[in-house]
């Protein structure tokens, strides 16, 4: 029997939640679509299930987790990627209260939705950055230039960690990027890709657990550098406060009534302070090892509004000792950003992220449980690879 069942095992937000509740002697049961990853090489799970990729076929994926939930005698599912929104979607195939942690199907489906997500974010008067409305690609330099917009940023609707996000440097070649993905992913006109301004500023996130509508706990970070310089996945964060931001967060969140684990992202200003926001991931987030290391620890706060209540939550929370500017760094992330910087001849540069970079936590590799980080590894060189970039995605990740 396993208190609680980890889906998406292979990767670092995973193997976060896995110490955690392990910390507290939960036990603790993985799944993946394979054996290669982070919490299948740990030593802390105590038992791992195989299941079919949600992207390969949606009824197997969700047949075999209920086969799951019912060999392993799970009492709790604790999804960690996209795979929250399917789960949630067949929230009726399982007993309800292995499903406590699982949010609101309709909402996952809304945030996980570029288009819509801006739509109600802009009608609750938070900043986003300006959109250009277009019916045909032909139509998109003649916009931007309108705006007087250079540079823009391109999205397909659906899309995460910077994937299913470019850049163009002009008009005419943000025209030439909407074409070429309508043509790659066979889009209809009310999937076509969302072209909007380019904006320079730092990365932020506010990172909330709510429970039936009511915020038991928050935590905001600083990007400080990326995997990939355009964005997606950070490899180093810092804990930090920002007044605005987390106003803005949670006057979005309440506005929804949302209940489980969520992230939302901001771009911020360093001279003015304005902010703009850029997206909610509905589900566990990458970096969610430095709030944990820095003292907040979500996952088992979710266990615990599960099983005990919100308010035991909210009180256990509240004997928590924070870590003030605590910055974790993602170590493998960071071996990437090396070898970009080498390959473009910046050798000084990358010795400089390699050795001098400072930080409090690793998000990947741990003295007392070091095979995860090979785990992590193994299957990252498994999807480059395949894949041939250092940005891996599943087919129908991005559409």
């Amino acid at each position: 029997m396993s208190e609680v069942l980890l889906t998406y095992g292979w990767v670092r937000s995973s193997y976060a939640a896995l110490r955690n509740l392990s910390k507290h002697d939960l036990s603790v049961a993985v799944s993946d679509t394979s054996k290669l990853g982070m919490c299948q090489f740990s030593r802390l799970h105590d038992g791992f299930f195989k299941y079919t990729s949600h992207y390969e076929n949606e009824d197997k994926f969700i047949s075999d987790l209920v086969k799951i939930c019912e060999q392993g005698n799970i009492k709790l599912i604790l999804p960690v990627h996209n795979e929250t929104e399917i789960i949630a979607r067949h929230r009726e195939k399982f007993n309800p209260s292995i499903m406590a942690c699982v949010p609101n199907h309709e909402l996952c489906e809304l945030f996980n939705n570029k288009k819509a997500s801006y739509e109600l974010v802009e009608k609750l008067n938070i900043p986003v950055p300006v959109r250009i409305k277009y019916n045909d690609p032909k139509e998109v330099p003649i916009k931007l230039h309108e705006q007087g917009f250079t540079r823009s940023v391109i999205k397909l609707l659906t899309g995460n960690s910077g994937k299913g996000v470019f850049y163009a440097a002009t008009p005419e070649e943000a025209q030439q990027i909407v074409e070429n993905l309508i043509y790659k992913f066979d889009l209809k006109k009310s999937r076509f890709p969302q072209v909007e301004e380019y904006i320079e500023g730092d990365g932020f996130g506010v990172s909330v657990l709510y429970w039936d509508g009511e915020c038991i706990v928050d935590f905001s970070h600083k990007r400080l550098r990326d995997k990939v310089t355009t964005g997606g996945t950070s490899t180093l964060r810092e804990m930090t406060s920002n007044p605005y931001i987390k106003q803005a967060a949670l006057k979005l969140f309440n506005h929804v009534g949302w209940h489980g684990l969520a992230m939302c992202e901001f771009k911020v200003c360093s001279e003015t302070g304005k902010f703009w926001f850029i997206e909610v991931n509905p589900r566990m987030w990458g970096s969610i090892p430095l709030a944990i290391a820095a003292g907040v620890e979500f996952p088992y706060l979710a266990w615990m509004c599960a099983k005990m209540g919100p308010k035991e939550a909210k009180e256990y929370h509240r004997r928590a000792i924070l870590a003030d500017h605590w910055r974790a760094r993602w170590l493998l992330g960071d071996l990437f950003v090396f070898l970009q910087k080498c390959g473009k001849l910046q050798f000084k540069e990358a010795i400089k992220i390699l050795v001098k970079t400072k930080s409090d936590s690793l998000d990947d590799f741990y003295i007392d449980d070091p095979l995860p980080f090979f785990g992590e590894l193994f299957i990252y060189l498994k999807k480059i690879i395949y894949k041939r970039s250092l940005n891996p995605s599943e087919d129908g990740m991005v559409r």
